[in-house]
């Protein structure tokens, strides 16, 4: 199970968060993403692993809180991308966002989930405790993916999307 490794996020996705009604367009929501990846030599099982991030209540007192949980198995060096926003067909996405991984998965939620004024952070977790985890800094650059060097996820020279 710890063969598993949060490798990017993109958290700010390029252009207006929300349409002039105040919704935000599904291809919008689709652009935030983290991926992780299975880098072992084997097949893991995902039943009870959860994708988790850094919410933060009206005092600024930050807690984790629930992305989406897994079920099936993950091949071994395949990259799950999760898309914040209600699932939905990948044909509604741009495709910068769906190139580069091997599956795709929602939020659920029509709502953006990694933070942008604030720190956040990627963590793996299963009935088990900690699996990885991975954080970046407030105010991540639009249109940027940021990659994984370490636990930090820092915007590399050319990773723009």
């Amino acid at each position: 199970m710890k063969t598993l490794r949060v490798t990017q996020l993109k958290p700010n996705p390029a252009g207006k968060d929300r349409m002039p009604d105040g919704r935000a367009t599904p291809a919008q929501l689709g652009g935030e993403w983290v991926d992780f990846r299975n880098n072992g030599q084997y097949a893991v099982d995902m039943a009870g692993v959860g994708l988790y991030n850094l919410a933060y209540d009206r005092a600024g007192n930050p807690s984790w809180a629930l992305v989406t949980k897994f079920k099936g198995s993950l091949g071994a060096g395949e990259t799950v991308r999760v898309h914040s926003g209600r699932i939905r067909d990948v044909s509604v996405l741009y495709q910068e966002d769906v190139r580069g991984a091997d599956h795709h998965v929602f939020s659920g939620e029509d709502r953006y989930v990694w933070n942008n004024d604030k720190a956040d952070t990627a963590r793996l977790s299963d009935n088990d405790g900690k699996i990885d985890v991975a954080g970046y800094d407030p105010y991540p650059p639009e249109g940027v993916i940021l990659v994984r060097v370490g636990d930090k996820l820092l915007a590399a020279a050319g990773v723009r999307r």
